[in-house]
């Protein structure tokens, strides 16, 4: 008899069963301030920003707020949130304030792991290149795929290598519009542990955790919150 593939999911450590999304701070709202404003209006909203590697290629502004905006996530585990913090020479800096959904929950939304193409040998730009032309042939495709590309190794438009696939990244093509949610759908929020307390009572219902201590610190609180949201995964 073999064993059933959910049941091996469950305490796989390797595999989270969330989506993270962490803010950070925005013109004059610090990261505190922006992730309150999530989630009082329960839904997350795209940057301004192109940020998928179909940006390089498709021909303007207009194009690119159209085929190339996404709203960004990360499949890291719970318990390595903070290597995704305080990292030297980032353009964008992430802070430890944020929101951990059910994976689940946010797949039935439309939420995608990104699209990583292998450009170590310097080939991939005639492929996404390719994949542009869709813009032309068939927008509606290219509207929910090209969101989703990145590549990794050989720079696509300059000399010297990258390689964000670390991140784990899903996307949310911003052609589906705002990602709204419902409190069922967070399992925890996140902020440093002073500001828990406050956090937890200005939103009720949603337990909050500090990602620089063990979850260990807070099992009593995960465990708790796996019940309420029947979550049959190991979360410490």
């Amino acid at each position: 008899m073999g064993r059933n593939i959910d049941d091996i999911l469950c305490f796989r450590q390797d595999i989270s069963p969330f989506l993270v999304h962490l803010t950070r701070a925005k013109d004059s709202n610090t990261a505190e301030q922006v992730l309150r404003k999530i989630l009082r209006e329960s839904k997350l909203i795209a940057g301004s920003d192109p940020i998928s590697d179909a940006r390089f290629f498709v021909r303007n502004a207009a194009e690119k707020s159209r085929f190339c905006r996404a709203i960004s996530l990360t499949e890291t585990p719970l318990n390595e949130i903070h290597c995704l913090i305080d990292i030297f020479g980032r353009s964008i800096e992430l802070e430890p304030y944020g929101i951990v959904f059910l994976k689940d929950k946010l797949q039935k939304k439309g939420v995608s792991p990104v699209i990583y193409l292998n450009n170590e040998k310097d080939d991939k730009r005639p492929i996404i290149e390719a994949l542009c032309k869709l813009v032309e042939i068939n927008p509606e495709a290219a509207e929910q795929l090209l969101p989703l590309i990145s590549s990794f190794g050989e720079m696509l438009l300059k000399e010297g290598k990258f390689d964000f696939t670390w991140e784990r990244e899903w996307r949310y093509p911003s052609i589906f519009g705002d990602l709204e949610f419902a409190i069922e759908d967070i399992f925890v929020g996140i902020c440093p542990d002073a500001l828990i307390d406050r956090l937890e009572a200005d939103f009720p219902g949603i337990k909050f955790v500090d990602c620089y201590r063990n979850t260990k610190w807070y099992a009593t609180k995960l465990v708790q919150a796996r019940r309420d949201r029947e979550l049959k995964c190991s979360v410490v």
